[in-house]
């Protein structure tokens, strides 16, 4: 009896010790992951930080360049917007600074952009048409992803109407992607007085990026400010872009091609973190 005993109470400490084991090596696990997050997230911010010296230095040994003046005072009116939110953003809450560093690497990729255009960029010659960013649009909608699809199979050299044909896939995908998540009686709804755009019927697009950022927890008028530049400045390089072509492609090089490509690549996925912020805070969005 005296053995059995001993075996029971043996046997419940080993599984015990076993469990705080498995316990302790699960936490420490946990503990791995996040550390190597963190490390990973401030390897990307101190990244992020020194290209957008880098870029904006370039930018500026520039100004008085007479090319692409649009693109130029796109460019700059977005890194004005940005250390806007760079100042602020140490006060704001967590979801609020994910998404200053998202714009810190957009004000980077604009500059890279306008650099690249005047001749002064590192940008390589990889293939334009790698992309990351389908499996993000084909699981908000499929005809997101089928319009990007068909945007970035446009942009090649080798295709005489390249820019036209991308820009206008490209640009669709960045309205649908707000009316997905910010369809006009939902922002109503939240807003009956909001502005409306041109037509005076539709919502406008500012109302649209509010009701995505207060939607994120994120409601800040610094980084909504931002929101709106940036995709203003994407557009402003549709313009840009399709001016290059009429029939001449050739205009751009591949790697021009490629750092535009990859600018309004980057822009769309900037703006369907906002729209993922909503499906998680909300589940409404499909």
């Amino acid at each position: 009896m005296i053995d059995d005993e001993n075996r029971r109470r043996k046997k419940a400490v080993d599984d015990y010790n076993r469990q705080v084991r498995a316990h302790n090596r699960e936490l420490q696990r946990v503990v791995d992951k996040h550390n190597r997050e963190v490390r990973a997230h401030n390897a990307r911010v101190r990244s992020n930080r020194q290209r957008l010296a880098t870029e904006i230095a370039r930018l500026n040994r520039q100004r008085s360049a007479t090319r692409y003046v649009t693109v130029q005072t796109s460019a700059i009116a977005l890194h004005t917007a940005y250390a806007l939110v760079d100042e602020q953003s140490e006060q704001w809450n967590e979801r609020g600074q994910e998404l200053a560093d998202l714009a810190e690497a957009e004000t980077a990729n604009s500059a890279q952009v306008v650099n690249t255009l005047l001749g002064e960029s590192d940008a390589d010659a990889e293939g334009i048409e790698e992309t990351s960013l389908t499996d993000e649009l084909s699981a908000l909608s499929a005809d997101l992803h089928s319009r990007w699809e068909g945007a970035r199979f446009a942009i090649n050299p080798r295709n005489p109407d390249a820019a036209r044909h991308f820009c206008t896939s490209a640009r669709e995908v960045i309205v649908e992607l707000l009316n997905l998540a910010a369809p006009d009686a939902a922002v109503l709804g939240a807003k009956p007085d909001c502005k409306r755009g041109p037509d005076g019927v539709q919502v406008a697009r500012r109302e649209k990026i509010n009701y995505l950022l207060d939607r994120n927890g994120a409601s800040y008028e610094a980084l909504g400010d931002f929101v709106e530049t940036n995709v203003n400045d994407v557009m402003n390089l549709f313009s840009q872009f399709n001016k290059g072509t009429h029939g001449a492609a050739g205009r751009f090089d591949i790697p021009t091609l490629r750092t535009i490509k990859h600018r309004v690549e980057d822009s769309i996925r900037f703006l369907s973190s906002l729209v993922r912020g909503v499906q998680l805070s909300s589940g409404d969005v499909g």
